[in-house]
């Protein structure tokens, strides 16, 4: 296995290098979920689009680039690398709209993908309900089928970016006779439909990220079904792969936070936590070379769904040791919100330690992904059922 980049990858780094030197935001951007942090995103999502960047790996017939998987990878790291504002409308970009272009007719790709890239709709995702979270066969949220109508009923929560989204996708049970994964459907709702309700949930670090939405006879067009109806399961498992995702770019996160960490503990540290430091640098480097590898297998064809569980349980257990060791080497400073503020660089610090905390539960906690490592990769015999 090769893992050298080419010469034409190369110049491609260089080229978003000094792109994103000349084109980045000069310093940090408020938070979107305020003004005027809101029209500042909406400012550099503007700028990426117009220069071709907004979704390097979409394909070029529906506005991305066509860049394969190594080529996504250099993008995500020079992005991670710069630092920039993280994506406005990443459900839509990672999630919601390789769906609809992996298994949507050609005349929702047209309908529904030029308004993610430009961001003239922000998407979000709606799987998780107050009794289904890592359990998506519990959910319970109907869509009742009325001719050409699809009326929905039910409750989402812990939606990240609801307050701010125009579009949802999600999953509804259609056949409440049919258990588990069977019955449910894909669909696509418009938030500003008659019926919809967004109630913001507060969060530590200050910012409303989450809203859990309601919903109540919500009419929607059967157009807006991705797949067929009963079929969500299988058109939600692109979603869902794409979530835990392979890593790509998250490795040089990591590496940023330990040069922080780094510094931190060079002028105050003990030396059982510069060892430790050692110990979380060889951890991060190995994840660094198992995102370059399922990347190489990604390239080949030769990978299935379950190596996006392997890199989502490896990122945020090193994630959470990461920014716990380095609260601990900061001591009681890392308290200290004063003059920080929810986006300055101690707050965010702890931020990310919180974060970190709760990405080990989404997108699939990391004990279904250690049975789903188990069950499918290994062939270990099932987790009995009660």
């Amino acid at each position: 296995m090769d893992l050298n980049f080419t010469p034409e990858q190369q110049a491609f780094r260089r080229e978003l290098q000094d792109w994103f030197a000349a084109n980045g935001p000069k310093g940090r951007l408020d938070s979107p979920y305020s003004e005027p942090g809101l029209s500042q995103h909406l400012e550099w999502e503007k700028a990426l689009f117009e220069a071709g960047y907004a979704a390097p790996g979409w394909p070029k017939e529906v506005g991305g680039m066509g860049a394969d998987a190594w080529d996504q990878l250099i993008y995500d790291e020079e992005y991670a690398r710069f630092r920039l504002p993280e994506r406005l409308n990443k459900m839509g970009l990672v999630h919601g709209g390789p769906t609809v272009e992996a298994h949507g007719t050609d005349e929702q790709k047209q309908r529904f993908l030029p308004g993610i890239l430009n961001c003239e709709d922000i998407w979000c995702q709606g799987f998780s309900e107050p009794g289904a979270g890592s359990d998506l066969a519990a959910i319970r949220t109907t869509g009742r089928i009325n001719g050409d109508t699809m009326v929905v009923d039910g409750q989402k929560i812990w939606t990240s970016q609801g307050i701010i989204a125009t579009t949802m996708f999600a999953l509804v049970r259609t056949d409440p006779a049919a258990k588990g994964h069977k019955g449910l459907t894909f669909v696509i709702i418009d938030l500003r439909s008659p019926g919809v309700e967004i109630r913001p949930l507060g969060q530590l670090h200050g910012n409303p990220g989450f809203a859990e939405v309601f919903f109540e006879n919500v009419e929607v067009p059967m157009e807006n079904v991705i797949g067929e109806v009963g079929d969500g399961w299988r058109v939600a498992g692109t979603s869902l792969q794409l979530e835990r995702g392979t890593g790509r770019g998250t490795h040089t996160r990591l590496e940023q936070a330990l040069v922080d960490l780094a510094r931190d503990t060079g002028e105050r540290g003990s030396e059982g936590q510069v060892e430790e430091l050692g110990r979380l640098a060889a951890w991060t480097f190995a994840y660094e070379q198992a995102t370059y590898a399922a990347t190489h297998e990604i390239a080949t064809g030769r990978t299935g769904p379950d190596v996006s569980s392997i890199q989502k349980m490896l990122y945020t257990q090193i994630h959470t040791a990461v920014h716990e060791q380095h609260l601990a080497v900061l001591g009681a400073d890392a308290e200290v919100m004063t003059d920080h503020g929810p986006d300055g660089e101690m707050f965010g610090m702890r931020r990310n330690y919180w974060h970190g905390r709760g990405a080990e539960i989404y997108a699939g906690s990391n004990e279904i992904q250690r049975n789903i490592i188990s069950e499918r990769m290994l062939g270990l015999p099932k987790e009995p059922r009660g």
